[in-house]
């Protein structure tokens, strides 16, 4: 049951690191190469 506490608090601790972490470099990414979605080659 401990286990389970544990891990129910570390989870959402992870998982919002890493969306803030990957909404981060998204941004960064259409900082330094805006419109690559529209960018017609």
């Amino acid at each position: 049951m401990r286990d389970l506490k544990t891990y129910l608090s570390v989870a959402p601790v992870l998982s919002t690191l890493w969306f803030g972490a990957l909404a981060g470099l998204l941004i960064e990414i259409n900082r330094f190469f805006p419109d690559a979605l529209t960018l017609s080659l």
